[in-house]
């Protein structure tokens, strides 16, 4: 637990039987020696405070796609051991070197202190990423660290699902005493009870700086977007949550109050998708200004974030961390997808020119197509629409998805095909499949002014193009249009029926139209992410063609 690797400084049982079973043919010292004993670093550029190891590869703890049984760290259901416990915490350091932990699964529910490392004592945990995680604990869990007494946590990330009690968190369940989170991102699905934050739990006498999160946070006793409890001498610095990705509109479950050292709310702030990522990079004026942050020691800015296109969240890049693609978070589905209804489209909207170019190798072509995939509950996914391509061709129709009636109260999830049979970009819509009203409505938009008709409108024939306009608000970043048919066109909506997959301006009307009156309804959206709805009036009556 000390990072040491030297069997001689365990027990003779640990000597005799433990270690040699785990780390066959090792020699007498194994770990990383601390920075100045021999003058050796853990790696260039970092001076450690103590032993430690590194990953020197990827590590998948399920190659199969499904935790089960045939796996190596299955263990009876319970699969991996947290590394470090309450009474023997985990003190080394620790560096992943960019590489991944994934298909990480742990169900423990009865267990405190739970996560790829259950407790750290002291410990420096960096450039490390643990993705598609199925965690599941007590008190204090988090998908890298379940409890951090003291220590670091730099330029890591997690993704995938995670469910515990209190102090529960997407990378970190718990830091404590001086402990620091600096540089660092969640996309991670949150469950808990109390204290329960998309990327930290709680957080007591310590700092999180440059980090966010977007996963969704179920709702909780004191559960934040981002922090579910900033305790006591606790602070956090140019943090950011996804508020419309969350659910949740607070990035803070719960701040200390009162006495000599009350918490901080400052320094989280909520941000929409599309604020999130828009690429500006560390420009003046830029969201992320200041998170060009010194991370080794050495004099210097250490550049620690790429910025990938106007479809992407920050990804990191840092000391050999790779943008393909870390966990599957890069991607953004900005259309529709906070309130997906069925018949309209759910468009990815990323294509292969916009990939960040370390995504393509030399001679090796990565894209394959697209999976949709839908979830009653965000953990089993099953399949609804499928397509093939590759990353030379322009994307198939698929990379958009109109919701069908049999989606209605389901998550819906996209995931990129690659040619190595993995997926990547995977990112679950905000909300759930929904049915609009008869007026077309969906719950949370306010009324806005009317819309014209531009050509059409007048004695409209099946075959000749209706066009409305598209007076784009100020202050407006996004639309979203939908089509009605009603058999009369008074205003009481009652008897009218949603066009499937009709999402533009313009319509031209076909022959389950003739004797119906046509509308259309648009969403804006604004920067802040509020939605304003407006509606043309009707047409006339459509005839057949003449």
């Amino acid at each position: 637990m000390d990072g040491n690797g030297d069997p001689a400084s365990g027990s003779a049982a640990a000597y005799n039987t433990a270690f040699p079973l785990r780390f066959t043919g090792a020699g007498g010292r194994m770990g990383c020696p601390s920075a100045g004993s021999n003058g050796y670093e853990l790696t260039a550029n970092i001076d450690t405070d103590g032993n430690g190891y590194e990953l020197t590869a990827n590590i998948d703890t399920d190659g199969d796609g499904s935790a089960d049984s045939g796996d190596a760290y299955w263990d009876s259901g319970n699969g991996w051991t947290p590394i470090g416990t309450s009474s023997t915490g985990y003190t080394g350091d620790f560096k992943g070197n960019g590489f991944v932990v994934d298909n990480l699964f742990i169900s423990r529910s009865s267990t405190q202190n739970v996560g790829l490392f259950g407790e750290t004592n002291g410990a420096r945990i960096e450039t490390l990423g643990v993705t598609n995680a199925n965690v599941r604990g007590a008190n204090n869990t988090g998908i890298l660290i379940g409890n951090m007494n003291g220590g670091e946590v730099v330029a890591c990330y997690a993704t995938g699902k995670l469910q515990g009690g209190d102090q529960t968190g997407g990378l970190v369940g718990n830091i404590r005493n001086s402990s620091s989170v600096n540089t660092a991102y969640s996309t991670a699905y949150v469950i808990g009870s109390n204290y329960v934050g998309g990327l930290v739990g709680f957080g007591f006498r310590s700092s999180i700086t440059n980090s966010y999160s977007t996963g969704r946070v179920a709702p909780a006793n004191n559960s934040g977007g981002f922090l579910g409890a900033s305790g006591a001498q606790n602070t956090q610095s140019n943090n950011y949550w996804d508020t419309s990705a969350s659910g949740r509109s607070g990035g803070i479950g719960w701040v200390a109050t009162g006495g000599a050292l009350p918490g901080s709310s400052a320094g989280v702030t909520g941000k929409t998708t599309r604020e999130l990522q828009t690429v500006i990079g560390y420009t003046s004026g830029s969201i992320y200004a200041d998170w060009n942050a010194n991370l080794d020691g050495v004099s210097g800015n250490d550049d620690p974030w790429g910025f990938g296109n106007n479809m992407q969240y920050p990804m990191l890049d840092y000391q050999g961390m790779s943008l393909v693609p870390q966990g599957g978070q890069a991607m953004g589905i900005p259309d529709n997808w906070n309130a997906p209804v069925a018949g309209e489209r759910v468009a990815v909207c990323l294509t292969p020119a916009e990939f960040p170019n370390r995504a393509l190798v030399s001679g090796q072509t990565y894209y394959e197509g697209w999976v949709w995939e839908k979830s009653t509950n965000g953990d089993t996914w099953t399949p609804v629409h499928e397509s093939s391509g590759n990353a030379v061709s322009p994307p198939p129709p698929t990379y958009e998805y109109s919701p069908q009636a049999a989606d209605v109260g389901s998550f819906l999830r996209a995931r990129m095909k690659l040619t190595d049979g993995s997926t990547a970009y995977t990112r679950t819509l905000g909300g759930r499949v929904v049915e609009v009203d008869n007026d077309g409505a969906v719950p949370g938009a306010t009324a806005g002014a009317e819309v014209p008709f531009v050509v059409g409108h007048t004695a409209p024939q099946v075959g000749l193009r209706i066009t409305a306009s598209d007076p784009l608000p100020a202050g407006a970043v996004d639309s979203r249009v939908g089509w009605q048919r009603c058999p009369n066109n008074d205003a009481t909506y009652s008897d009218c029926e949603h066009i499937p997959a009709i999402w533009w301006i313009y319509y031209t009307p076909v022959a389950a139209d003739v004797g119906n009156y046509l509308r259309m309804y648009v969403y804006y959206e604004t920067s802040a992410g509020v939605w304003t709805r407006h509606a043309t009036p009707f047409t006339d009556a459509v005839v057949a063609a003449q």
